[in-house]
């Protein structure tokens, strides 16, 4: 009997092999808690021996890959960032390809019944590798490198294109029952169509192709930007001043009797701050109640550990923004709570199917170790199943929470950028040129970075 229990444990165990002992019984939000209170305490080194190290065959490995990323930027170490981006990319794309990719899959589907969904390879979502390419991208900005930055603003594009394709809201009969006692997310999704849209990247290629002067690029992808976020006041002048002045004739009159009329401008140069601000929301767990049928007919409810986005929408602690004097209103281009919101929500079907599955992969297990190992084993597959049955709150923590924009034109010279709480930022502004400032504050935190383009 005790080597019937014995050979039942180690086969469930044995199905964990991609995770340690701790992401059994410990959730990543939770795990994650240090590393992000020492972001906002603004000690980067510390986040960074913080992070869970976790090597190849982990299933947490490309979102541990894009954790040092982010942190590697925080600390001013874009080089490395960019290896961590590179790679991530790489091994995406060697993902899409590989014949193996089915697989493997069906092997971690597999694992996740006896456990739980942490043991599912973390495939990082479309919203995700969209600000992975826009980091890539500022950091070739950064170093003037204004083609390498176009080759990734055009890959965090494609992420978008090939997410709409692919989108699909199959719902089976217990999804549906599921998605009725789920709560709602929408105080943070609120108008967020999908969770891979992002009108932060499209503004970003418009920037770029501005300052290549390629104009009518940079006009479709602000018209994308403005399509994805119609409210944001500085992309309707963008949009508006291009249809103007590469002769769009037809569109500037739609977009000015949608939107007014096109603001004055002078002969110097334009200011664009993009500014992030915040931690991207993590995920809660919620305890889901659901029937599931036996074999009889009878009906036992089962609970369900699913994740689950339960914080307030976020509120920047800067709204507006001083240069030169100049009082500038900071827009929203993206809420990346929204699209992390977004995607959960888009995800729920799917995670409850495979939750219902677990429930009844492991009932099938404790009735054979209770068959077979009496009380003593019917005790600790119950221990086990309580203990490992968590939600999978896995998601890339160290994101931003919101990045806005403000716009402006000013005269060639010399100008300073006021903040409260901070140094002014001094910059110089060129005749008909493009300055971009990006500002990046997360509580105790600040940087910036001015680029003429």
């Amino acid at each position: 009997m005790q080597r019937s229990i014995l050979f039942s444990f180690c086969f469930i165990l044995g199905g964990c092999s991609s995770i340690g002992f701790n992401d059994l019984f410990s959730h990543y939000a939770h795990q994650m808690a240090p590393v992000r209170h020492a972001v906002n305490s603004n000690n980067m080194a510390q986040a960074q021996k913080l992070l869970p190290s976790n090597g190849k065959n982990h299933s947490n490995y490309l979102l541990n890959q894009l954790e040092s990323a982010r942190l590697s930027d925080l600390n001013s170490e874009q080089d490395t960032a960019q290896n961590y981006y590179e790679s991530i990319y790489q091994q995406m794309e060697t993902k899409r390809q590989a014949a193996k990719l089915q697989l493997s899959a069906g092997l971690e589907q597999t694992s996740a019944l006896l456990t739980n969904d942490s043991v599912i390879g973390y495939v990082p979502a479309p919203y995700e590798m969209s600000m992975l390419h826009s980091y890539k991208a500022l950091n070739f900005i950064y170093k003037r490198d204004i083609e390498g930055a176009l080759v990734e603003v055009r890959r965090a594009n494609k992420v978008q294109i090939d997410a709409l394709a692919e989108q699909g809201n199959v719902l089976d009969a217990v999804a549906k029952e599921a998605q009725q006692h789920y709560p709602s997310m929408d105080a943070l999704i609120k108008d967020v169509k999908n969770g891979y849209q992002n009108a932060f990247t499209f503004y970003l290629s418009g920037l770029l192709y501005q300052s290549n002067k390629q104009f009518d690029d940079a006009y479709i992808d602000y018209k994308k930007a403005l399509e994805i976020n119609p409210n944001n006041p500085y992309l309707q002048q963008d949009v508006m001043r291009l249809a103007k002045q590469q002769g769009f004739e037809q569109d500037y009159e739609q977009y000015t009797q949608r939107f007014g009329q096109l603001n004055s401008r002078t002969n110097g140069g334009e200011v664009v701050i993009l500014m992030e601000q915040g931690l991207v929301a993590q995920k809660d767990e919620f305890v889901l109640r659901l029937p599931i049928y036996t074999s009889r007919g009878d009906a036992r409810f089962y609970s369900l550990a699913m994740p689950v986005y339960k914080d307030k929408a976020f509120t920047p602690s800067y709204s507006n923004i001083s240069v030169s004097d100049q009082e500038l209103a900071l827009s929203p281009l993206v809420r990346i709570e929204a699209l992390a919101a977004k995607t959960l929500e888009e995800q729920t079907p799917a995670r409850v199917s495979r939750q219902v599955l677990r429930l009844i992969a492991k009932e099938k297990v404790r009735a054979e170790l209770a068959r077979s190992g009496g009380d003593v084993g019917n005790i600790l597959a119950n221990l086990y199943n309580l203990a490992s049955e968590q939600a999978d709150t896995r998601s890339w923590l160290t994101l931003p929470n919101q990045i806005s924009v403000a716009r402006t034109q000013l005269n060639a010279g010399d100008h300073s950028l006021q903040l409260s709480g901070h140094k002014n930022i001094n910059f110089t502004v060129s005749k008909q040129g493009l300055t971009l400032i990006y500002l990046t504050s997360i509580n105790n935190y600040f940087n910036y970075h001015v680029v003429q383009l």
